[in-house]
């Protein structure tokens, strides 16, 4: 071949890539996806997951993935979709689980329902549905290092009244190189559509083609325009644990040095975080073996109590047998001798809430954040709205999450779930429907 043929074919190949960068993009990577969209339940059938998955299906083909879709979908159906996925992922590099149709939490986990499901009892959504952990384990099991999981499942739930069952669904933890995108914000409902898909599904089929976005840019679009055609009683939520940029569309067609050279500052911005966190993880890691009879982490635990309890019940403004409310706002469980205070009564984080413990000097010092054991001893099922006394004036709907001081690593603590009694791990920065409680070992002196 002469010369001017060779310097022909690379140019040709160089325009190639500049010309379609999704090509490019796919060849360096292998993506696979699996979606269902269930809409023929036999009871309360849905007008819009069948198109959401068949529109969806389309719109990640041309994205370069290797695509598995069901529509309307029995139990078995489903199970041996998953099973297919999971062997597409053992070979790729980006994963993409997409599910429109009813899911239900139960007892803090989530489940997607088949269409022929029979359900009588909780034990039949447990054990006859698909958990939505297990999809997650699955992909994080096959070693692809991009895990996308969007579930439009935040109907209302249709088989109202079951024990432990919770509007909406719960917030699950993410695992490493993973993005969970829900439709609504947990514990809430989202909204089918008017026309052919569903108002979530809508805006994330005009937005997930858009190159030149990453994958949290992509949700964030979705996020407004759900909003805003919601008039805001629907907002979309997402978890990322992602260490890097990873773009649904490719880059966009720039391609020069400055665009590079942004890409480069962000990847490594993104590398010296991840290397922090391992470290942050790493010391905690030692701390936790050197103290050897403890577990967790407690916040703002103090050395002693140092306050004087009130020195009469003058102050006693009401009583159930069990706590005692003083006209200051702390609370005594006069079985334990524990001190508790309600914090703030709106939606607080974790870091809020050992902030606002810190900074309690209620009657003297020596308030903390509780542990679960404690959280755990003042839950008492049938007591109040929540399972918890009255006394204990902590409002938030339905449903009462309360942070404890137990953390994990240097991004996650642990929070109590009044409603069920259960407990859960969750990013610090996480805050809907949660409240900080503080309390202090009872004092004579």
């Amino acid at each position: 071949m002469s010369r001017h043929k060779i310097l022909w074919v690379i140019s040709l190949l160089v325009s190639t890539i500049f010309l379609f960068p999704n090509l490019s993009l796919s060849a360096q990577e292998r993506r696979t996806a699996l979606v269902i969209g269930n809409s023929n339940y036999k009871t309360a059938p849905l007008r819009n997951p069948a198109n959401d998955a068949r529109d969806m299906a389309k719109v990640l083909k041309d994205l370069g993935f290797e695509v598995v879709w069901k529509v309307n979908a029995g139990r078995q159906e489903m199970d041996a979709a998953v099973e297919k996925f999971y062997r597409n992922l053992n070979d790729a590099r980006v994963g993409f689980f997409y599910y429109a149709g009813h899911g239900m939490q139960v007892d803090g986990s989530n489940y997607l329902l088949p269409v022929d499901i029979q359900v009588e009892s909780s034990a039949d959504i447990k054990y006859r549905s698909v958990k939505a952990d297990w999809i997650l384990a699955k992909m994080e099991d096959s070693g692809s290092k991009v895990n996308i999981v969007v579930l439009d499942a935040c109907r209302d739930n249709p088989f109202r009244g079951l024990r432990g069952s919770g509007s909406g669904l719960a917030p699950i933890q993410s695992v490493r190189g993973s993005f969970i995108a829900y439709a609504t914000s947990p514990g809430s409902v989202a909204r089918d559509g008017a026309g052919r898909n569903g108002m979530y599904t809508t805006h994330l089929l005009k937005n997930i083609k858009r190159s030149g976005l990453t994958v949290e840019e992509v949700f964030r679009e979705v996020r407004k325009g759900v909003a805003q055609s919601t008039n805001y009683k629907q907002i979309p939520w997402d978890s990322s644990s992602l260490m890097g940029a990873f773009y649904m569309a490719g880059r966009g067609s720039e391609g020069n040095d400055e665009e590079r050279r942004r890409f480069e500052q962000e990847q490594a911005r993104l590398e010296k975080e991840r290397q922090e966190l391992e470290q942050a993880k790493a010391e905690f890691e030692r701390k936790r073996q050197k103290s050897q009879s403890q577990e967790v982490q407690v916040a703002s635990l103090p050395k002693r109590p140092s306050y004087t309890r009130p020195a009469s019940t003058s102050n006693v403004i009401k009583q159930d047998g069990i706590y005692v409310a003083y006209a200051n706002g702390i609370v005594r469980d006069t079985k334990t001798g524990l001190d508790w205070k309600a914090g703030p009564d709106r939606n607080t984080d974790w870091n809020e809430t050992r902030s606002w413990v810190q900074s309690l000097n209620l009657d003297g010092d020596g308030w903390r954040m509780p542990t679960m054991d404690e959280l755990e001893g003042i839950y008492k099922k049938g007591m109040g709205s929540h399972n918890i006394t009255p006394l204990l004036k902590a409002t938030s709907g339905k449903y009462l999450w309360v942070w404890s001081g137990e953390t994990k690593g240097s991004s996650d603590a642990r929070y109590f779930g009044f409603a069920y009694g259960s407990t859960n791990w969750s990013f610090r920065s996480y805050s809907f429907n949660v409240r900080a409680f503080a309390v202090r070992s009872r004092s004579d002196g």
